[in-house]
């Protein structure tokens, strides 16, 4: 069998992409998968080599139509969508695809639409539960089209399969018991990370938290920080000269293994991130990013309506709002263990056999 799957370059797509892919190849160890992303995602296949045939097509992100460069880069956007579709019919000819799975973005839109016109079956994944726009154009072409969160519809296109996880997580999540974090066992250890570069606005509310936190509540704390590039010195220094206990990484690619050592976390709302705190039944305080079509605010919602996380507005949040929260969890093993059975109650280990399934159906 031969399969080809589409997403865009950055990880809440990537990897979604990436775990369907494994779990595919671990029932149909003879199917070949021609994996396409942009040229951004270079450097996440560069680890996740797999055994698949990469393909990295030219990055053209559509130019968010109330900017001031909008009119300025449109006829650039069309010039590089009409190569893309070009190169897209050439390499789908050379390959042959029974099967074409798109996780979204830019990336899934000329796949999809040229498999569709090839007469090739298709499927959509949507990770948000609020659609992407690629996937919103993509609805009406799709045979399938696979959920993430669930929805009420009549559409018998429509499956919720969950959010595909990596294998590497779904094993090391069934090992979490105690962790063997190599500080005193009374510290609670608090993971912050805000995908793969961080984010200044959380990292800039938190230092102001901090700076409200007493002796005896620092000296009840441990931190794991992922902080991105442009902040990793600045908590490097930081946090020795506050007396915290820290781990300070620009960038974790094995987040399993910190998702183990940690008692809760302070996070951004993608739905990978969501899912991937509810496989380990981590609680977690939450700063939705306030951007992107509120994809975000729509995910932690989910999640908050299941009281299963602390939601918190990153605009109207204060220093000492969020200096609250964070004690509630330390000073509570209680609730910890409340809201982490609530997350792992809306846990999907079987999301990435369930989307295979979908596809197997229509092969």
């Amino acid at each position: 069998m031969k399969i080809a799957v589409f997403a865009g370059p950055t990880g809440g797509h990537f990897y979604p992409a990436l775990a369907f892919s494994e779990a595919f190849l671990r029932r149909h160890p003879d199917a070949e998968i021609l994996f396409v992303t942009g040229e951004r995602g270079r450097r996440l296949a560069e680890k996740a080599p797999g055994r698949f045939n990469y393909e990295f097509i030219q990055d053209f992100p559509f130019p968010r139509p109330r900017s001031l460069e909008f009119f300025s880069r449109i006829f650039p956007f069309l010039i590089k969508l009409v190569r893309v579709f070009t190169a897209m019919e050439k390499r789908l000819t050379a390959f042959g695809p029974q099967l074409s799975i798109g996780f979204g973005s830019y990336v899934s839109f000329p796949g999809l639409v040229v498999s569709r016109r090839r007469k090739v079956p298709t499927v959509i994944h949507e990770q948000n539960r609020k659609m992407g726009k690629a996937n919103r154009y993509l609805v009406r072409w799709a045979d399938r089209i696979a959920l993430s969160f669930p929805v009420a519809t009549p559409d018998p296109r429509v499956e919720m399969t969950g959010l595909p996880l990596r294998s590497t997580l779904l094993e090391k999540a069934r090992q979490k018991t105690e962790s063997s974090f190599p500080i005193p066992p009374k510290k609670v250890r608090l993971l912050i990370v805000c995908g793969s570069q961080g984010s200044e606005a959380v990292n800039r509310l938190w230092l102001r938290a901090l700076g409200l936190l007493s002796h005896e509540e620092k000296l009840r704390m441990a931190v794991i920080h992922i902080t991105g590039e442009e902040d990793l010195e600045r908590f490097q220094k930081m946090y020795p000269a506050l007396g915290l206990e820290a781990e300070v990484f620009s960038y974790y690619e094995r987040m399993e293994e910190l998702y183990f050592r940690s008692d809760f976390a302070l996070t951004r709302a993608g739905a990978g991130t969501l899912f991937e705190l509810a496989l380990f039944g981590m609680p977690a305080v939450v700063f939705p990013y306030p951007h992107a079509e509120s994809h975000q605010e729509a995910n932690a919602r989910y999640f908050h309506d299941e009281k299963a996380l602390i939601l918190l507005d990153e605009a109207k949040c204060t220093p000492d709002e969020l200096k609250e929260n964070l004690l509630i969890l330390i000073n509570s093993s209680e609730l910890r263990r409340k809201l982490s059975g609530r997350m792992r109650g809306l846990a999907q280990p079987e999301a990435a056999e369930k989307l295979v399934e979908a596809a197997e159906a229509l092969l």
